[in-house]
């Protein structure tokens, strides 16, 4: 399998040593626990920064999201706990004119009426979702110790999460990034809402037709594809690389089908870039005026063999057999001064893309 260097710079500090050197799993939960029961986010948020590489800073954030969320801590028979949770919804539109979707849902009793109709409440007592349709920025600035915060105390008061208007700058198809949160209250020892509703086949169908009935608007297509609820946390993430593989697989397929019928198959560059980015360039070997190119960002959380593996899969479904991969993190711009996308001609490449898993 062909791989790309990564462009990431983590910390330099060891995996545990901006929490004063603790090593032992149990030792360290136990040192979270101290800092999130003190609301001291800002330590938490230094140790993920002094994380030396993606497998430390990942098993960090893990254990931070366990403890938040008082995940495999002792309980008391018969204890109660709330449960807040987010449920990712990739929204792809189409619209012939620049326009905005409210970020609002008019009947979130419905929504939450179609979870218990098909069976995905699982043992929570009191279950219920917020209408606002919430941003990425909006659901990151939630922070661990909150978290924390609102799991030990059912009646603790939560702050109120904005909606987030879904605006379509210019006409065409976009695909943007929305959370539903919400809470459960369920005895601890028993599966949380996030654990019954994992089988989206379940639900996914006919949550995506009921979003898309409310939120239609004239001349406007909205097509809202959830993802499995997750822990707030740990939402945010897989948003992220949900929307960004929805939104590379758009690109690709209309960038191939437009390239295929002017000059024929597209060449395929993929490169790491200092910035942090992996870039995918399509671009015609006789016609130099045709190239077009998709950025990926990566987060510190981000599995980059997980990542190639979406890009190339996706290339492959599109029958694209010349695809290169740079073999050096490149510049993230040209010598113009331009964002780079580069050309197999430009650079030392390697291939052939990587197999998909």
């Amino acid at each position: 399998m062909t791989e790309l260097p990564d462009p990431r710079v983590y910390g330099h500090g060891s995996a545990t040593s901006v929490l004063a050197g603790v090593g032992a799993p149990a030792t360290l939960h136990l040192a979270l626990d101290c800092l999130l029961a003190r609301h001291d986010d800002a330590a938490i948020a230094r140790a993920l920064r002094d994380a030396p590489a993606h497998a430390a800073y990942a098993k960090l954030w893990q254990v931070v999201c366990d403890a938040a969320n008082h995940v495999g801590a002792p309980s008391n028979d018969g204890a109660v706990v709330a449960r807040v949770f987010a449920l990712p919804l990739v929204i792809v539109t189409g619209s012939r004119r620049p326009a905005s979707v409210p970020g609002v849902i008019p009947d979130i009793a419905a929504i939450a009426a179609l979870f218990k109709q098909h069976g995905a409440l699982g043992p929570a007592r009191n279950f219920g979702l917020g209408n606002a349709l919430c941003s990425l920025a909006t659901l990151e600035a939630v922070q661990p110790g909150e978290i924390y915060a609102w799991t030990r105390d059912a009646g603790a008061t939560r702050r109120e999460l904005p909606p987030s208007a879904i605006v379509i700058a210019e006409p065409g198809e976009h695909v943007h990034l929305r959370f539903i949160v919400g809470a459960a209250i369920a005895p601890a020892a028993e599966p949380s809402f996030v654990e019954t509703a994992s089988n989206i086949g379940v639900w996914g169908m006919p949550l995506t037709r009921a979003l898309a009935a409310q939120l239609a608007q004239p001349d406007i297509e909205v097509l809202p594809l959830a993802r499995p609820p997750l822990d707030v946390l740990h939402a945010g993430q897989a948003g992220r690389y949900a929307q960004l593989e929805a939104a590379f697989n758009l690109f690709a397929s209309n960038a191939v089908r437009r390239m295929r019928g002017t000059t024929g198959d597209p060449d395929a560059v993929i490169s790491a870039h200092d910035d942090g980015d992996i870039r995918i360039s399509l671009s015609s070997p006789f016609e130099d005026t045709l190239n077009d190119g998709f950025r990926w960002p990566l987060h510190p959380l981000d599995d980059l063999a997980a990542v190639l593996s979406a890009i190339g899969g996706m290339l492959a479904d599109c029958r694209i057999s010349n695809v290169f991969y740079a073999q050096t993190v490149l510049p993230a711009l040209d010598a113009k001064g331009q964002v780079w996308f580069a050309r197999a001609r430009d650079i030392q490449v390697t291939g052939p893309p990587p197999s998909r898993h």
